[in-house]
């Protein structure tokens, strides 16, 4: 298994020490959370799992999570483990909602604890708020960084006491003043250069792995959860109707029995359009009509919501084009659409609006090769002629009732085809 490490530097030398005696592969390393954001962004981070010093180099915890939400967007399979200086379950909350939910408090922490991180994955249900059974955390009163100048030898300790088979150090609450730890350090860089070390800890470790493999923890199975149906909703101008189909859509496939999720895409910040029928919004979503609405979500919440286990996930995701001196330009929630295994399209039948496909067919052409049109505000001679008009594309007159919560559309005409067989997600 690759591992990529952001510590400090007396910590990252023998962490990375350790963790290669264990078999796993150092595949990269980072001194503060904006050089490692750097590497994301320019594709320099290669590793199944990053283990992070949340509190290094940073000054307010916002700081940290813009930094790590950069991370998580740019290596969405890189999975992230953060270890922060403090119990806080607002910075904890703040990364869960970035994706990042294997987060921990630690003041000081062995190889052992660092084995038992990387085999168990937390998920949303440990973020503090989002599930009511969790018990409340209680703040540590000392906020000691692990990364700050007065622990850096406690972890070096800890981490030489480990290789040489001794028990986890216990915490020292007596200060140390700087000779005493230059000598520490010097102690410890000779202890680690003897040979005669290195074969003591080659020797500990042949007789740890032989007599306490039952004490590893377990690696968690892996659960395998179908595809579910994912329907993509967009327009080519605002005020087209969009909104109101996506809801259509999601309480027809409610109606059937499906778990339903209605995601409000948002690839750029305003306020939410649902959000104002809403009676029991947490913060992250509501419930109506038997579907759960997520308000407000940014382009890498969709993907969370993905794995959370329903049967069809409708995606509003408003205008799928930008203007630009008179060209159409894709923006993020056109490219969400292309994803998307059910594409739709919603339009009026306006002339203008009609007049307005035709002016930019060329530069729709991506957008129009595998979806349906959903015709808004139309009659049945308005959807004869833009039938006439585009013959190859599939058209779908919508009645458009003043209710959405209405199956009378019946716009999810999909149901009643099998479903193609599809890479499936992998839930742990």
């Amino acid at each position: 298994m690759k591992l990529h490490l952001v510590f400090d530097l007396s910590i990252l030398t023998p962490l990375a020490e350790a963790l290669e005696t264990q078999g796993y592969s150092i595949a990269g390393t980072d001194v503060t959370l904006e050089q490692f954001a750097v590497a994301a962004s320019a594709g320099q981070v290669d590793a199944e799992i990053a283990i992070v010093d949340g509190g290094l180099g940073v000054v307010h915890r916002q700081d940290c999570v813009n930094f790590l939400k950069e991370v998580r967007m740019r290596v969405p399979d890189t999975r992230l483990i953060v270890i922060l200086p403090e119990v806080d379950s607002e910075w904890q909350r703040s990364l869960g909602m970035c994706g990042i939910y294997d987060v921990y408090a630690a003041e000081q922490f062995g190889i052992e604890d660092v084995q038992r991180w990387i085999q168990t994955k937390k998920t949303l249900a440990d973020i503090p708020g989002f599930n009511p059974e969790l018990p409340s955390q209680k703040k540590v009163e000392r906020k000691v960084g692990f990364s700050l100048e007065k622990n850096k030898g406690k972890v070096q300790t800890l981490l030489s006491d480990w290789t040489r088979g001794f028990k986890r150090a216990e915490k020292n609450t007596v200060p140390v003043n700087d000779e005493s730890k230059e000598r520490e350090a010097r102690e410890l860089t000779d202890h680690v250069e003897s040979p005669v070390t290195i074969e003591e800890k080659q020797e500990y470790v042949n007789v740890d792995k032989q007599n306490k493999t039952d004490s590893q923890p377990e690696k968690l199975p892996i659960y395998h959860v179908s595809q579910p149906y994912i329907v993509a909703v967009g327009g080519l101008a605002r005020r087209s109707g969009n909104t109101h189909t996506a809801l259509q859509i999601a309480y027809e496939t409610a109606s059937k029995g499906l778990k339903t999720a209605f995601v409000e895409y948002r690839n750029k910040p305003r306020p939410s359009d649902i959000v104002s029928f809403a009676t029991d919004f947490d913060g992250l979503k509501f419930k109506r009509h038997g579907i759960d609405f997520f308000p407000n979500r940014s382009p890498f919440d969709v993907a969370e919501v993905y794995t959370l286990g329903y049967d069809s996930v409708i995606l509003d995701l408003g205008v799928l084009v930008d203007e630009n001196e008179g060209r159409l330009e894709m923006n993020s929630a056109a490219q969400e659409f292309l994803r998307c295994p059910f594409q739709l399209i919603t339009l009026s039948a306006a002339p203008w609006d009609l007049h307005y496909i035709v002016q930019h067919l060329s530069q729709l052409s991506v957008l129009l090769r595998k979806s349906s049109f959903i015709i808004n505000y139309a009659d049945e001679d308005m959807i004869k002629e833009f039938r006439e008009m585009f013959p190859s594309i599939t058209s779908i007159m919508n009645l458009l009732e003043a209710n959405p919560f209405t199956d009378a559309g019946e716009l999810a005409y999909w149901l009643e085809q099998p479903k193609a067989k599809r890479k499936r997600w992998f839930v742990h």
